[in-house]
């Protein structure tokens, strides 16, 4: 259950930081109130995860998931194009998190 709530607080930081690109120096609500509704859930969530997993393991998860996450989002959702080697870095995040993982 604990690596369940890490997940999902990982992609509820992708959510919180989706909504931050749209703020538009703080004009518009929506993003707001979903980018703190977002980062509460996230770290409720982290927070879960923390009493079963070490919290180095669960940070660095959480924060891998959120680039990834973020990166794709970017990738096909804002269309911003990235370099071959940029890729291979995220993967090494991937490999990172599946590694963390797999010794916890």
């Amino acid at each position: 259950m604990a690596w369940f709530y890490l997940i999902l607080a990982g992609i509820e930081e992708v959510v919180a930081v989706f909504a931050m690109k749209h703020l538009d120096g703080f004009k518009k609500k929506w993003p707001i109130i979903l980018m703190t509704v977002g980062f509460i859930f996230s770290f409720y969530c982290l927070t879960m995860a923390m009493q079963a997993i070490p919290p180095g393991v669960a940070y660095a998860v959480w924060a891998g998931i959120g680039t990834v996450g973020i990166t794709l989002v970017s990738l096909f959702w804002f269309k911003e194009e990235y370099r071959l080697t940029q890729f291979i870095f995220l993967g090494l995040i991937v490999i990172g998190v599946m590694g963390m993982r797999v010794t916890t």
